[in-house]
């Protein structure tokens, strides 16, 4: 009668398991440095991703309503507001606030307003809204984005505001 040999073992050896968490290990030592400029620059891009969605809210809401909705930023608050039919000078009502994450700033106080074409208004505005977080600097592993609406209505985020035309 013949026999059948036992199956062969499945897994891994003590050795090898060492082997592979020793190289493990030291591949996140070689990446830890840059971990934390990646969980900045993650950061950063999130408040600017934030500020480019209410840019695009307000021009939308501006062309739904048919009339002016400005869109300011001061420090870390942004906020929408309806301005149809209002004076230059009254508040208006407004549709979303919102903060911006982890204590980005902008680095300029200005608003915006949107026409019901979806057009900058006064015709010929242009804004550029910067993002940066207190002890940062913006540098080539730090970008800090910005915000850019042009005078077309044509609104973008430049990836490091150092770079945007």
């Amino acid at each position: 009668m013949r026999q059948l040999s036992a199956a062969p073992q499945r897994g891994l050896t003590l050795i090898e398991l060492m082997v592979t968490i020793t190289i493990g290990g030291i591949l996140m030592m070689a990446g830890a440095p840059y971990l934390g400029d990646y969980i900045q620059n993650s950061r950063l891009r999130e408040a600017g991703n934030s500020a480019l969605s209410a840019a695009l809210f307000a021009q939308s809401e501006a062309i739904k309503r048919n009339g002016r909705v400005r869109m300011s930023i001061e420090g870390s608050k942004v906020e929408i507001t309806d301005r149809v039919g209002l004076a230059s000078d009254a508040a208006g009502t407004a549709l979303r606030t919102l903060t911006l994450p982890d204590g980005v700033k902008t680095t300029s106080n200005a608003s915006v307003d949107f026409g019901s074409e979806g057009r900058t208004w006064p015709l010929g505005t242009t804004l550029t809204f910067g993002f940066a977080k207190s002890g940062i600097t913006c540098s080539t592993e730090i970008r800090c984005p910005a915000l850019v609406i042009e005078a077309g209505g044509a609104v973008r985020l430049c990836v490091d505001k150092t770079h945007c035309s």
